[in-house]
């Protein structure tokens, strides 16, 4: 066999070796990074155009209850609903505090039926790209534009209650808003 048959040969091998390496580091760190930055815009859009609205903290015997709806007329999609307690002096901490244990909270649809549950094992990032939460979590998924009742246990008239609306995109999930009761009344 003639040396510059082999040397063309040698040539060819090394561009398609050169082409799989390429085309895996696109796969593995362009790809993923691209598909984020495209999650990170939906979610940050879905956010500055939606209004979230909380109804009053009522408590009757150590649980509470509140009507939420989270409020976006160009959209009509599911969302996700995570509600948790806390005491009533840490109300200026809402933005950065998340859940310290398992919430054991229940989400109720217009109709009465409970909503259903999901359960995220992934990050959950603000819509600012920034992890804010990362332990597996159970949720409610709800519709936008209609209002629910949230019901949670071992709060008191010292609590109030935080509320992460979060939406998931391209395998990822974000906190597109947030909120919470105030003064709890019985």
């Amino acid at each position: 066999m003639p040396s510059s048959v082999i040397e063309e040969f040698m040539i060819i091998i090394a561009v398609v070796l050169l082409g799989l390496v390429l085309f895996g580091l696109t796969m593995t760190y362009f790809l993923p990074h691209e598909l984020f930055s495209i999650a990170q815009q939906q979610a940050s859009s879905l956010s500055s155009t939606s209004t979230l609205s909380v109804g009053p903290l009522l408590v009757s015997k150590n649980s509470g209850s509140a009507v939420i709806e989270l409020y976006n007329p160009s959209v009509s999609l599911n969302i996700s609903i995570l509600v948790f307690a806390v005491p009533s002096y840490l109300e200026q901490d809402v933005g950065i505090i998340g859940p310290t244990s398992t919430p054991s909270f229940s989400v109720y649809l217009p109709n009465g039926q409970l909503a259903k549950t999901i359960n995220i094992n992934s990050p959950i990032y603000d819509v600012g790209g920034g992890i804010i939460y990362d332990t597996p979590i159970m949720t409610y998924t709800i519709p936008v534009n209609e209002p629910v009742t949230v019901t949670v246990n071992n709060v008191n008239s010292n609590s109030i209650l935080i509320i992460w609306i979060l939406y998931y995109s391209n395998g990822y999930w974000f906190r597109i808003d947030y909120g919470f009761t105030g003064v709890p009344s019985s």
